[in-house]
């Protein structure tokens, strides 16, 4: 909307104190509407910048992704403000972000909802998980189904989930690796992950060692932790491949520099072994930094942990 016009005609300004006040009534309606733009433009932007998901195809490409628990303070003020002034369904579903990270979930679920009604289809991914915390898994479900037919990855592979175990529907590992492919092929390693766990594990199909090797080193290789796990024990077992104990170290020692506790033991053990050189007495980085005490770990079987 264009201001009205902040010129005034100073010769009409200077005859009387009548006209100057009149003078002014014309002008600050103008000034007060370009402040109000500039400060709806301004939180337009700090809306996004605050509370943009990583999961949203349809995000601000100018800020980065914010994760929900890393959503700052303000983030539910400039979204408020830039949903009121604009009635993008963006900043509602933002809204609703920055509200669940604050621990208001019947204010969230009023955000997402104005944001599902305009088909927003990263509002319908956390709303069907509200839902299905309320225990309605058939909404969680018919939710998921819309925002994944309209292209969310995330939504795929929560469909993935639901059909895997059957959570709002009937169990179908058939549809559930179609949608977790579909999440995998547009970069998503947990799909990836957990394609791998479903050929591993042999419980919904027969198992195919070397199908679940092949996804375990996709999903490792964009770096998810699990599965660098799970391909190091299949490399120290030879299970689906030839056994290799230096591939097994190193999947270890990758899960380790993230962070995994069992990844950093597995690979002291393989230094104690000789299988890699031991760490040396100067200056302890990397994963020697991680330290363990007696009983701190046992061996798992191979993680299916889901994210």
């Amino acid at each position: 909307m264009k201001s009205r016009s902040s010129k005034v005609n100073r010769g009409f300004a200077i005859t009387t104190g009548a006209a100057v006040a009149l003078c002014a009534l014309t002008v600050s309606p103008g000034a007060e509407e370009r402040m109000t733009i500039n400060v709806a433009t301004a939180m337009q932007s700090e809306c996004d910048r605050l509370a943009g998901s990583p999961f949203d195809q349809q995000r601000n490409g100018e800020f980065s992704p914010v994760n929900i628990a890393e959503i700052g303070g303000g983030a539910a003020d400039a979204c408020r403000m830039a949903f009121e002034a604009t009635g993008n369904p963006r900043f509602a579903y933002q809204l609703g972000r920055a509200l669940n990270k604050d621990d208001q979930p019947d204010q969230a679920m009023s955000a997402y909802d104005a944001a599902v009604k305009d088909g927003y289809a990263a509002a319908m991914v956390n709303y069907g998980m509200l839902m299905g915390r309320l225990g309605d898994e058939t909404a969680e479900f018919g939710l998921y189904q819309q925002a994944a037919t309209n292209g969310n990855v995330l939504a795929a592979y929560n469909l993935g989930v639901a059909y895997r175990d059957g959570l709002g529907t009937q169990p179908d590992v058939n549809k559930a690796l179609n949608w977790f492919e579909k999440a995998a092929a547009e970069g998503d390693d947990t799909a990836a992950f957990n394609i791998g766990a479903i050929y591993d594990e042999g419980q919904l199909l027969p198992a195919d060692d070397q199908t679940a090797v092949a996804w375990y080193d996709l999903a490792a290789q964009r770096g998810n932790t699990d599965a660098m796990i799970n391909l190091g024990i299949m490399y120290e077992t030879g299970e689906g491949v030839p056994a290799n104990a230096e591939k097994a170290a190193d999947m270890y020692r990758q899960a380790a520099m993230k962070g995994d506790v069992f990844g950093a033991y597995k690979f002291m053990q393989f230094q104690e072994m000789g299988v890699v050189p031991a760490p040396s007495q100067e200056g302890v980085e990397g994963v020697n930094s991680l330290v363990l005490k007696q009983g701190d770990m046992e061996t798992p079987a191979k993680v299916g942990r889901e994210i």
